[in-house]
């Protein structure tokens, strides 16, 4: 036994033997080789590089949004604090932070209490967002110190300035400042994320792709990388128009040093396609500072102000009202129940109706505005005078599922599908919970709730002769090229109303700017056609309302339609006229129809 298991030893320490010669062997004539493979193997971390956002432009190609090239400040304690001579510890310190005390204004000490925090850390964000020209100043000052030489070409300085460099990064710009902001939104710098509007809506196409630097040791052993460029985000062309845009602005704008009221609203489209040619609310903000809100509150107020309390701050000023609210449309409204009892064949168009000031419903009297009645007026005379008692006796003859059927038909009580965030839907009745009293009430527009999106795109559709078209707010996507990727058609959604019922109406509305009342929308050298709107907002014993008006011109072939909405203007009495609303429409309109260059139809009004 003592010999087998001597003969097995022997044997064994031989084989591993001769494995150690070999191993030593391949070891001297391919171990560099071998060496080169394992370190090829080793991975390392993967940088990544910011893209560039895309543009937003209005539809003539003006920029209303870019990504300007910035950078970051980055310091790297490991490389500025390493020596490699410990009888000279940390010897390129002194003038790395000198150079950054000199060419920006740094603070000494912050920068020298980072180096002694962070000492082995290779990244440390110190400035963020510096422009090219401060980079290259910085730049410049570290290529002149670090090789400057004396008259005798010898170096001054043993030591450099190093371990600083520059991380591209991109920030957000908005040239027009509050120019568009409800329609635009903002964008974060770092996130790149939208926020509100079209930033919002279109965030992923106006997103890129980042870049990587992949960095690895070659097969020959030398460290190499590789750059995969970033791809920028698409340019977002609206279909607002920038002329039209400021327009309506500056006239918002001219509205509130006259005027007390909460909210105001300017919708202008162009009926024949659904598209948004301005845009706007009487909430500013600058989208380059997003957070900036001294025109609303002082700087104690805010910092008094709760999370909730600021939170509910930022909802007012940043969101839209032309779509994120919802409210009691009031007589604007008034067509749309003349178009359904006109399509439904339950009235004609020279059906008369008698106004005496009320209607009495299931017991409950519901006055007309003119208490004292209008008296005796076909339909067309009930939508010059705005009559609620002739629009009540209309909607008798319908019932509710009819009533709800058309209120959906026109696009009410859903969202558009407007290509901006935050739609609301507003509120309707159903067929099981509409009394006759909400029904007399719909048909003037009390009692249910739209936004302003949905009536005007509604409107539309009686315009362009019964095509019901989805709203929208951008034409194209393009590439970082130029090139077309994406082309926003009209989208023909569905038909609501007849040509014949279209025609109707539109005649009824030029009327009312005739001579009912809309006079003051009138515009010398063409015809306009309107309807007024008057509210009354819950509870009614506050007295509060939505005054608005719908503009179109020129009246039988309409290709402007501007909707003006003013929530809760100051009055003085318990009832308010919507003169302001016609006002201010007809002071847009008159700017816009010269510039849009549409023709003069009328040689007087």
């Amino acid at each position: 036994m003592r010999r087998k298991l001597a003969f097995t030893f022997i044997m064994v320490a031989a084989v591993l033997f001769a494995l150690a010669v070999y191993l030593l062997v391949l070891m001297r004539n391919n171990g560099k080789e071998y060496q080169q493979r394992i370190l090829s193997q080793q991975g390392y971390d993967t940088s990544l590089l910011a893209f560039r956002r895309g543009n937003i432009t209005d539809r003539n190609g003006t920029v209303l949004a870019y990504s300007e090239e910035v950078y970051n400040l980055i310091l790297d304690p490991s490389v500025i604090l390493y020596t490699s001579n410990p009888q000279k510890p940390e010897p390129n310190r002194e003038a790395t932070v000198d150079a950054l005390v000199q060419v920006f204004g740094y603070s000494r000490d912050e920068i020298n209490a980072i180096l002694d925090e962070k000492p082995d850390a290779p990244y440390v964000r110190f400035a963020r967002q510096l422009s090219a020209e401060d980079r290259d100043r910085f730049l410049q000052y570290q290529t002149e110190y670090n090789t400057a030489k004396d008259k005798n070409k010898k170096k001054l300085h043993q030591d450099k300035v190093t371990g600083v460099w520059f991380e591209t990064e991109y920030k957000r710009m908005y040239p027009y400042d509050t120019l568009a902001c409800t329609v635009l939104g903002f964008s974060g710098a770092e996130s790149a994320e939208g926020h509100w509007g079209i930033e919002e809506y279109y965030n992923s196409s106006l997103s890129g792709i980042p870049g990587k630097v992949y960095s690895y040791i070659s097969p020959e052993g030398d460290y190499e990388s590789v750059t995969e460029a970033a791809v920028g985000g698409y340019t977002v062309v609206s279909t607002i128009d920038y002329n039209v845009q400021k327009i309506v602005e500056e006239e918002i704008a001219n509205y509130k040093q006259k005027h007390e009221y909460k909210n105001i609203g300017v919708i202008v489209m162009d009926p024949t396609s659904g598209e948004i040619l301005g845009m706007a609310t009487d909430k500013v903000y600058d989208p380059n500072d997003p957070m900036d809100f001294s025109a609303v509150v002082s700087d104690e107020e805010l910092n008094a102000m709760t999370d909730d309390e600021r939170s509910a701050l930022q909802n007012s000023v940043w969101r839209n009202f032309a779509v994120n609210d919802a409210f009691s449309p009031g007589s604007v409204s008034k067509e749309l129940t003349v178009a359904m009892a006109l399509e439904e064949n339950v009235i004609e168009p020279d059906t008369t109706f008698y106004c005496d000031g009320s209607e009495t419903v299931q017991g409950q009297t519901i006055h007309c505005h003119k208490l004292e009645g209008h008296g005796a007026m076909d339909v067309t005379g009930a939508l010059m005078q705005s009559c609620n008692d002739a629009l009540m006796n209309i909607a008798s003859r319908l019932n509710a599922p009819t009533m709800l059927k058309w209120q959906r038909l026109f696009g009410l009580g859903s969202r558009t599908g407007i290509d901006l965030p935050g739609e609301a839907t507003g509120i309707l009745f159903t067929e099981e919970n509409m009394s006759l009293i909400d029904l007399a009430t719909c048909s003037f527009g009390q009692g249910y709730s739209s936004t302003m999106v949905q009536m005007a795109s509604a409107y539309c559709s009686i315009l362009n002769g019964g095509y019901y078209y989805t709203p929208h707010i951008v034409r194209q996507l393009l590439d970082e090229n130029g090139n077309t990727v994406k082309t926003v058609e009209p989208e023909l959604v569905r038909t609501t109303i007849s040509e014949s019922t279209c025609e109707f109406l539109k005649q009824a509305a030029y009327e009312t700017v005739q001579s009912g009342g809309g006079t003051r929308a009138k515009i010398k050298g063409y015809t306009v056609g309107g309807k007024t709107g008057t509210a009354q907002k819950y509870p009614i014993e506050e007295h509060n309302y939505v005054i608005s008006f719908m503009g179109f011109t020129p009246a039988f072939n309409p290709k402007l339609l501007v909707y003006a909405v003013i929530d809760e203007p100051e009055h003085e009495d318990t009832t308010v006229s919507s003169s302001s609303a016609v006002e201010l429409e007809r002071d847009i309109m008159k700017r816009i129809i010269p510039y849009l260059g549409i023709p003069a139809d009328a040689a007087t009004n």
